[in-house]
């Protein structure tokens, strides 16, 4: 039977990794690169041979089927631009999920329909993903100088865990949070909390996803300025873009990255 793998980002364009456009990755990238064997989470240390601590660090999360390797290669390139950032990448529990038969596989929560709205949907299993990651957080802010130098990075279901995680936190604010191809879920009921009211939130979207479809993008951003998100970028658009990644976005996540985490290169966006 046929099911659904949400979460991959496997059409981001060739150049952005390979060709005249791309940054040349450096061998000692990969060399930075841990994985624990229990949980299949995925670790890029920063670059300390010059001796300094790590200056911040990004936590990457995944959509529904995939794992932490699927966003190696866009966390390695960005671990290239910012040698002194540390790159997380968690895998996500293995669950039944309703939309696939009750099929077993990589979810942040369980996903019961494509055609319903995302916000109504109760996403069983979204409030033990969120400990996981603050758990992260945690861990994360002990070895950068605080929670205020993480950000919370996702694509697709990660992207909405990105939202509810980093909007949720009472106290000790993220840095930022970036949503790809993402949603907030639960979101009529949902209210931010006071002190995350001021963290720099952006949404990209491909103006063409048949899976999170673009009008579930732009209901969640008006969900967010309606509650007065001090830092609310505009949402980006990508025309022609489907549940993907391409190296435009891309490009304004690293652009995103560098903004909220005072570092170079300072590009504009």
């Amino acid at each position: 039977s046929k099911f659904m793998v949400l979460g991959r980002a496997i059409t981001i364009a060739a150049s952005l990794l390979t060709g005249a456009r791309s940054i040349r990755m450096s061998s000692s990238v990969f060399d930075r690169v841990s994985v624990d064997r229990g949980t299949q989470r995925i670790t890029i240390a920063h670059d300390a041979s010059s001796g300094a601590a790590p200056q911040a660090s990004v936590i990457v999360m995944h959509g529904l089927g995939d794992s932490a390797q699927g966003w190696l290669d866009v966390a390695a390139m960005w671990a290239n631009v910012f040698p002194g950032v540390r790159f997380v990448l968690p895998t996500a529990p293995i669950r039944p999920i309703t939309l696939n038969g009750g099929m077993q596989m990589t979810g942040w929560y369980d996903i019961a329909s494509l055609s319903a709205d995302r916000a109504e949907q109760t996403c069983d299993g979204l409030d033990e993903s969120r400990a996981i990651i603050d758990d992260i957080i945690a861990d994360e802010a002990r070895a950068v100088g605080g929670v205020s130098r993480v950000v919370l990075a996702g694509f697709s279901q990660g992207g909405a865990v990105a939202l509810y995680t980093g909007l949720n936190r009472a106290s000790d604010s993220v840095a930022g949070i970036l949503c790809m191809s993402g949603y907030l879920p639960k979101s009529e009921a949902w209210v931010p909390a006071e002190a995350a009211r001021s963290v720099p939130v952006l949404l990209c979207h491909g103006d063409a996803d048949p899976v999170v479809l673009p009008e579930w993008a732009q209901k969640s951003y008006a969900r967010l300025k309606e509650h007065g998100l001090a830092s609310l970028e505009p949402i980006k658009w990508y025309k022609g873009m489907e549940h993907s990644a391409c190296e435009e976005e891309i490009q304004d996540a690293t652009n995103f990255l560098a903004r909220t985490l005072g570092l170079g290169p300072a590009a504009q966006s």
